[in-house]
């Protein structure tokens, strides 16, 4: 079954729908691209901008969640009639907070971390419905903060590399549509020479970041002719990572970031194939609230988002484009502040070749 376009659209979707996702996630880190044939090459770009504001301590904390770019990209090719190998970027991990209220307790609060991330991955067809995979990934992050209100305190933390590995199996009928693929990532640690300044910190030493390990879940089936049903399910072991400045930790006790549960991300979807170049995508996308307290730098609990896509085909390329809203969750503590009522819109522009 040759369901024209859908695919590429429902990667899309599936990748927007993490923007907002638990602890730092922004990618989902899918390598579904080594499921394409033959020779494929993909590059992708993503515009999201969160609104998220609240009350702390009576004081309005205005837009703390500046707007941001997400980039991603891969190239796949046969190495023989069973092997499929693939190289694929993306920046898995990212957070930002800038609080721009004068007055408010989180005045000149920021906090910016970043990583990009190159998976080589290759893929053996062991039947012709069973395929294996797996693969090493580079992963780059650096982070900074300052956080006046604890002593006037700032902390940079430099860039360092770290690497990890990607393994997984599907099992497919390609004449269905059909594939159900369940890929795991290890755990990536960087070590990262730290400067940490305040009224009681003035100290270089090293950072220690372990981004967690996680499961993916994803699935696809056609229905008939011209639909498509896609979904993913995303497991992240967040309840073990935290970023520890050391003489920020030393001295407050509390780690810069870290989180009490591990998440739970679900999405599903349908592709509609409307013309013989053109179809459409919609998806929904659901996080649990964990009932956590909420803290400066990650200050809401869960989401729900709807999203849309079309994908128009020209010969031997395709460009998808879709957009999602997301309802951001609740969260409030006495020791920190309500946010309330929050949302996020996100863009994405997929463009696609079989050579």
């Amino acid at each position: 079954m040759k369901l024209i376009a859908l695919t590429a659209g429902a990667a899309l979707l599936a990748s927007t729908a993490m923007v907002q996702a638990g602890g730092i996630d922004r990618s989902g880190q899918s390598v579904g691209i080594i499921f394409e044939e033959g020779t494929y090459a993909e590059l992708s770009f993503g515009y999201v901008d969160p609104t998220v504001s609240g009350d702390a301590f009576g004081s309005d904390t205005g837009d703390m969640a500046p707007s941001y770019l997400m980039t991603a990209g891969g190239f796949r090719m046969d190495a023989s009639d069973k092997i499929g190998v693939a190289v694929i970027f993306d920046q898995p991990f990212g957070s930002n907070a800038d609080y721009p209220v004068s007055g408010s307790i989180y005045s000149e609060t920021f906090a910016d971390l970043t990583s990009s991330a190159i998976t080589a991955v290759a893929s053996y067809d062991v039947t012709d419905n069973i395929v294996v995979y797996g693969g090493g990934v580079m992963q780059t992050m650096a982070a900074n903060a300052s956080l006046p209100y604890v002593f006037g305190y700032t902390v940079d933390a430099s860039e360092d590399t770290g690497f990890g590995y990607v393994v997984g199996a599907a099992y497919q009928i390609p004449e269905m549509a059909l594939r159900v693929a369940l890929t795991y990532h290890s755990e990536i640690t960087t070590e990262h020479a730290t400067a940490e300044t305040g009224v009681f910190f003035d100290f270089g030493d090293t950072t220690t970041i372990t981004t967690p390990q996680s499961v993916n879940l994803e699935f696809q089936s056609g229905v008939n002719q011209k639909t498509l049903v896609f979904g993913s399910i995303r497991w992240v072991e967040w309840s073990k990572f935290h970023l520890s400045p050391p003489d920020l930790t030393d001295a407050t006790g509390n780690p810069l970031v870290d989180y009490e549960n591990d998440t739970f991300t679900y999405s599903l979807g349908v592709g509609r194939k409307l013309t013989d170049t053109l179809s459409g995508a919609i998806t929904v996308g659901y996080e649990a609230a964990l009932g956590t307290d909420p803290t400066p730098l990650a200050p809401t609990d869960g989401n729900i988002s709807l999203g849309a896509g079309l994908t128009y085909k020209m010969g031997n390329a395709e460009i998808t484009a879709g957009a999602k809203y997301i309802w951001l969750g609740d969260s409030s503590a006495p020791t920190v502040g309500s946010f309330t009522d929050n949302n996020a819109v996100a863009f994405g522009l997929k463009i696609a070749f079989a050579i």
